[in-house]
């Protein structure tokens, strides 16, 4: 039986403040995002430790998406796959962590513009 559309269980108040809050974290992902890499390129430091890099990449994968950064989470993800094949060259993890830091100075998007597709395509 339909009520309209409405779903009982999702309470429009609630629903409201989640987007709300999401809003506000967004807001302080750059940031985020900047302590992220400096984590992730202190691991490239010798010893080098590619298993934490790629532990920080991962979660850098998935919440870039979330706030507006598909590019930050496609070069996390070349990342990732790079390591999990076993190429955790630390001086090549670097020039992908230096990407990085340019897909976030493109800002917030959509979509991958044509220069992040040509900055992504510089990686593979």
């Amino acid at each position: 039986m339909s009520n309209g559309g409405a779903d009982p269980l999702l309470d429009p108040a609630a629903l409201a403040l989640a987007e709300a809050a999401l809003g506000n974290l967004a807001a302080d992902y750059p940031r985020w995002l900047e302590t992220d890499l400096d984590r992730a390129l202190a691991c490239l430091q010798a010893p080098a430790d590619p298993k934490r890099c790629y532990a920080i990449l991962h979660d850098i994968k998935g919440q870039a998406g979330t706030f507006g950064y598909p590019l930050v989470s496609a070069i996390a993800q070349l990342l990732c796959r790079s390591i999990q094949a076993g190429q955790d060259d630390p001086d090549v993890l670097r020039q992908g962590l230096n990407a990085l830091r340019q897909a976030l100075a493109q800002g917030p998007s959509d979509d991958i513009t044509p220069d992040g597709q040509a900055l992504l395509a510089s990686l593979d």
